[in-house]
């Protein structure tokens, strides 16, 4: 019983502990998504937040397959903060996240994939031209596709 209560009160301690220490990234990740890991961060809240902006206000419907990630190139995640409003055809709701998927596979094209305060998430093909975001952020790639979906804007 001893025994017990100790690993009860170490519990608690290391969740008080992380509950502290854990807050939301003011910024994005960069993935690889081959390596699986994190390859690169982006500390600038205030440009992410406007160029999240421009993804949101050009998307041009859901993506129309299942599979969402790609099975190479980057992933870029971005943790919105103040999160957005957006309210459109395919999504209602407050943007806390979007993940934005670039692959180099001719047939992927750039995906976006939203979650929401209201725990909606969807994945929608965006119509913008994310080079100068990539270059601008040292993540572009000339074998990355960058086109947009056939029948799209």
């Amino acid at each position: 019983m001893k025994h017990l209560m100790y690993m009860i009160a170490i519990i608690v301690a290391l969740t008080c502990f992380n509950v502290q220490t854990v807050r939301a990234f003011d910024g994005a990740e960069v993935f690889d998504i081959e390596k699986g890991e994190v390859v690169q961060t982006i500390n600038n809240p205030t440009n992410l937040q406007s160029e999240v902006e421009k993804w949101l206000s050009s998307i041009t419907g859901p993506v129309g397959s299942f599979k969402i990630e790609p099975d190479n190139g980057i992933g870029i995640k971005i943790e919105l903060a103040p999160p957005l409003k957006i309210s459109n055809q395919w999504i209602i709701g407050i943007v806390t996240q979007v993940v934005l998927f670039v692959s180099r596979t001719e047939t992927y094209y750039p995906t976006l994939f939203i979650f929401t305060k209201e725990n909606n998430a969807i994945a929608v093909n965006i119509h913008c031209d994310l080079e100068i975001f990539l270059k601008t952020n040292n993540i572009y790639d000339p074998e990355l596709n960058l086109n947009h979906p056939p029948n799209n804007k």
